[in-house]
């Protein structure tokens, strides 16, 4: 089976959402997000020495998802990784590993959380309610 790595190439422009979060991922670099991206095959190298072949993707266009869309994202990414791995049911932990993943998103222990609707500046901020 063939590996799989990406690239650094995010798309330019308005197709690159994480551009405008760029302040936000300063903040906390380890906080966990969810984007949705688009992405097609970028270039196929095979080592004959090894046997490998190394895919190489490439982001078209990368959207950060809105607070409120992380429950049916979770649920999205559960049944393409039961299909992917041909389980009607994941493992209990992988299932688990889904899970604390998607409530660290939803409630981060950073007490600027970027999802929060009105952080007391003013400031809307991204997947919150209105100023």
């Amino acid at each position: 089976m063939p590996d799989v790595k990406g690239t650094a190439l995010l798309p330019k422009g308005e197709a690159n959402a994480f551009v405008a979060f760029a302040d936000e991922l300063l903040k906390d670099p380890r906080r966990k997000r969810a984007a949705l991206i688009i992405f097609d095959c970028k270039r196929g190298t095979e080592d004959y020495d090894q046997g490998d072949t190394v895919i190489t993707i490439r982001v078209r266009r990368a959207e950060m998802l809105l607070a409120s869309d992380l429950p049916a994202a979770e649920k999205l990414i559960r049944r393409a990784a039961e299909a992917r791995n041909d389980q009607p049911v994941l493992p209990l932990d992988v299932e688990d590993e889904i899970q604390q993943v998607f409530k660290e998103m939803t409630a981060p222990d950073s007490p600027d959380d970027p999802d929060d609707p009105d952080p007391g500046d003013g400031k809307r901020k991204r997947g919150g309610g209105k100023p």
